[in-house]
Order: structure tokens, then C-alpha cells, then sequence
């Protein structure tokens, strides 16, 4: 038996390690697609140890992907990589039982925030295109697992939207905000990040008009609109986004932890 250790790409995170299809061509390939997949390049050394076969069977099972109309990229020599391009068509859906599972959490708590439903429809869908034995993970985790945390936050799909593409493409954004004493004002505001934190969605954002900085509640923003590009003076306003929050903007100390 093979273990399932996650090992570190050294490019974008963790795959997740599996049986090598030595002696299935067909297994071997998916498993090649879904390495390709999974960072942004990789050398033919990186490939045959991850699969267990030579350099030469490398190049074979990538002309095979190259044959059935995967644009994967390579080059050639010392220094030559192989990478999966934009091409005539898209890689299959290759999910391993973990990331199911995470996307059936996800999507749960997705319910308690976001308005409408769907969550519900992206569950059925991806039950749709996942191979047989996934789909049994993913339907049993969806069967047995739910939502119960009460009242629903409401956010509508389409105010995230607007203000996750504001906060994407550094954007000026233009909406009315009624705050917890329900007064209402218009704001003029330069987003950073939306941020979910304790059952809510937030925009951390640099309010232009005040000259400082804000968080505002997804769920209380009204016909938002975004603008013009923003200045690019007001970048993340520091790295440890948890923390900065959690002392009010930094202005207070970082509260001594528990002795042991």
C-alpha cells in the first residue's frame, strides 16, 4: 500500500500524493493532467518521480495530452519545464476527497451568509460532473451535514459581487451605508479586502471623504457602484489583517495571552 502524504510543491501549496499508474497508460495520464493542473509549471525530473516512470515516459504521456487537445507547453534542454496552457480544452474537474469535502463545508457555511440559494444549486452541480465515487463523497457529506446557525445574514450574491471586483481591481466604490443605529449615509471609499469574520462579511476599506480607514457590513451596503481606479496610495493596510482588526486599526495593544 501506497501512504497519502501531502507534500510541498514549492509553487503554489500542497498536492496531495498518490499511487503511481506505472502500468496504466490512461491512470497515469490523468494523474499527469492533474499535476499539471495543480502549479504552473513543473521539469521532467519533478514529473517522473511524482508518476514513477522515466523522462521518456514523461514525454510520451505529454504528447499523448498534447494529442487530445490539451494545450500543454513544454521546453525543451536543461532548464525546460513542462506547463498546461490555455488551449481548445479545459482539464476535467480532478477533485480528491478532501477538497470535496472542503467545498461541502464551504458551501454549508456559505448558507449562513449569502442570500438566496446558491449554495444548494452549486452542490447540485458539482454532484452532476464528479466521477461516481466522488459523487458518493460529495452526497453523503451534503446529506449529513447542515447549516443551523440561526438567522441569515442576507448579503445578496450581487452586492458581493460588486465589491469583491472593487476590492480585486482596486476600485473606487460608491454606495449608501445604514449603520447599527440605522442612520444612512453615502460613502466614497477605496476597498482593500472583504473580509468574513464572526458570521459576517465586511469590506475593509479607505474612506475617502474621512481620510481614514473603515469596515463595513456587506449586509447593511446599499446600491453599491464601483468607480474609477482607485489611487494605489491605500494598500493593505498591514499583514496580520486578524490582528490590525482586532486592535482597533492597531491603535491598541496586542491583549498578553494565558500563562502557562
Amino acid at each position: 500500500m501506497w501512504p497519502d502524504p501531502v507534500r510541498n510543491c514549492g509553487h503554489t501549496g500542497a498536492v496531495t500524493e498518490f499511487p503511481p499508474h506505472v502500468d496504466d497508460p490512461a491512470g497515469r495520464t490523468l494523474r499527469l493532467l492533474e499535476l499539471l493542473a495543480a502549479r504552473p509549471s513543473w521539469s521532467a525530473p519533478e514529473l517522473a518521480e511524482r508518476l514513477a516512470v522515466s523522462t521518456r515516459t514523461v514525454r510520451r504521456d505529454v504528447a499523448r495530452l498534447q494529442g487530445l487537445g490539451y494545450a500543454v507547453e513544454s521546453r525543451p534542454g536543461p532548464g525546460g519545464h513542462y506547463a498546461l496552457g490555455p488551449g481548445r480544452r479545459m482539464p476535467p474537474l480532478l477533485f480528491q476527497d478532501d477538497e470535496v469535502l472542503a467545498l461541502v463545508a464551504a458551501l454549508r457555511m456559505v448558507e449562513g451568509v449569502l442570500a438566496g440559494d446558491a449554495s444548494n444549486r452549486a452542490l447540485t452541480k458539482l454532484s452532476q460532473v464528479l466521477p461516481r465515487r466522488l459523487r458518493t463523497v460529495l452526497d453523503d457529506a451534503a446529506a449529513g451535514s447542515e447549516n443551523a446557525g440561526g438567522e441569515r445574514a442576507g448579503v445578496s450574491p450581487e452586492t458581493l459581487s460588486v465589491l469583491l471586483r472593487a476590492a480585486g481591481q482596486d476600485l473606487v466604490l460608491r454606495f449608501v451605508y445604514r449603520d447599527r443605529h440605522g442612520a444612512v449615509s453615502p460613502r466614497r471609499v477605496e476597498a482593500v479586502r472583504c473580509v468574513y469574520a464572526r458570521g459576517h462579511w465586511y469590506v475593509l476599506a479607505h474612506d475617502l471623504d474621512a481620510g481614514d480607514w473603515r469596515v463595513f457590513r456587506l449586509d447593511r451596503v446599499q446600491e453599491p457602484e464601483t468607480g474609477e481606479p482607485g489611487s494605489g496610495e491605500h494598500r493593505r493596510p498591514a499583514e496580520d489583517l486578524a490582528t490590525w482588526l482586532s486592535t482597533d486599526f492597531g491603535r491598541r495593544p496586542i491583549a498578553p495571552g494565558p500563562e502557562h
